[in-house]
């Protein structure tokens, strides 16, 4: 789907007021609240949970239009293990709590996939997706790093001091936002390019994640802002599972339907097929009653050619058995000839020369 080139200014409009409204809003809470702790576990959880369902449902669909060939430079494959780890991270952010590499794991998620997400502008980066290894080698990297957090956060740096952030979360921020905002460029030049209603998609979701992760700077744990830019992330995470999913069931519709006009192209076909056969076999049956006709012709033609054994005085023909048939008896069982008797005008004189000349004009009158 596309967007027409008047609409696309408009569109731009709408992405610049995302981009800095987003940002704005994350910070007016402070005025109001000051700050206030919102601390909601469970909630935090399940909106984690959440992520880590959608990320790699996201993963799963972003795989499987990479192997039916869409995309040839292979961003598909780099989106989908690009979620693919996030989402699994995810899950274990879902289960840690605060103190237990909470803050390691989520700031962990965010990097790891934005790195695949900002490899679209390498080129030749869509190659590694020829080697079939590489989700299950990213799915062990992401759970073995979660699990590693979970059970030895001691050997990682710390996140938090005093009750701020380290220099270490916060450049590791900086660098998932830029990475993010990376590809969000990346997809908004496409954008401008094609005015496909997908990337001007992916270029939102890229934006507000890469938010997200800036945002973590000027935020505090469990305040208002904090809350805000989990909110956006869910609000990424739910924006593209919902194209990626109507996405799929379009395809599959269209699957479906190619699907259908196939198999009326091959009953149609087939039944053309079957109409040609039953006509030829009705042909090879003329044709085998025709050459039968023909043998049986050529038989007899072979039976009157030749030298026939004939008897000097009465004209008889020796069959095939040794006996002697009437010669128009021989010749009318061997051929379509049918005889009629008569008397030449010879024969005529000499068999009855006293009535000779009667029969002769009552035969031939012309000639008296």
């Amino acid at each position: 789907m596309f967007i027409t080139q008047h609409r696309r200014p408009f569109c731009l409009f709408l992405l610049l007021v995302l981009f800095s409204g987003s940002f704005l809003v994350s910070i007016l809470p402070d005025f109001f609240f000051h700050g206030l702790p919102l601390v909601n576990e469970q909630l935090h959880s399940s909106i984690e949970a959440f992520g880590a369902l959608a990320a790699i449902s996201i993963s799963l669909l972003f795989l499987n239009f990479h192997q039916d060939g869409q995309r040839e430079k292979g961003e598909y494959f780099l989106l989908s293990m690009g979620f693919l780890m996030m989402g699994i991270l995810d899950t274990f952010v879902a289960v840690s709590i605060s103190g237990q590499g909470f803050h390691l794991l989520h700031s962990l998620r965010n990097i790891f996939g934005s790195v695949w997400f900002a490899l679209v502008w390498l080129p030749g980066s869509g190659t590694i997706a020829k080697i079939k290894t590489v989700p299950w080698v990213v799915a062990c990297i992401s759970a073995l790093t979660g699990l590693a957090v979970l059970y030895s956060r001691e050997s990682f740096p710390a996140m938090l001091l005093n009750g701020e952030f380290t220099p270490f979360a916060i450049g590791i921020n900086y660098i998932t936002a830029a990475l993010l905002l990376a590809a969000a460029v990346y997809y908004l030049l496409e954008f401008l390019r094609s005015g496909t209603i997908e990337s001007y998609l992916f270029t939102w979701v890229f934006s507000l994640l890469g938010l997200s992760s800036y945002e973590f700077r000027v935020s505090l744990i469990w305040t208002e802002d904090w809350w805000f830019w989990h909110i956006q992330r869910f609000l990424a995470y739910s924006l593209i599972f919902f194209y990626i999913f109507r996405t799929f069931l379009r395809v599959k519709d269209e699957l479906k339907r190619i699907n259908e006009d196939l198999e009326n192209q091959v009953a149609e076909r087939t039944a053309v097929l079957s109409s040609e056969v039953a006509e030829r076999k009705r042909y090879g049956k003329e044709r085998d009653t025709v050459i039968l006709e023909l043998q049986d012709a050529l038989a007899q033609i072979k039976t009157l050619s030749g030298l026939l054994p004939t008897c000097a005085s009465c004209k008889k023909i020796r069959n095939s058995k040794g006996d002697w048939e009437q010669m128009e008896f021989y010749i009318q069982n061997r051929s379509e000839a049918k005889f009629s008797h008569g008397m030449c005008p010879a024969c005529a004189k000499k068999l009855y020369p006293d009535i000779y000349e009667e029969i002769m004009k009552k035969v031939y009158p012309s000639n008296t």
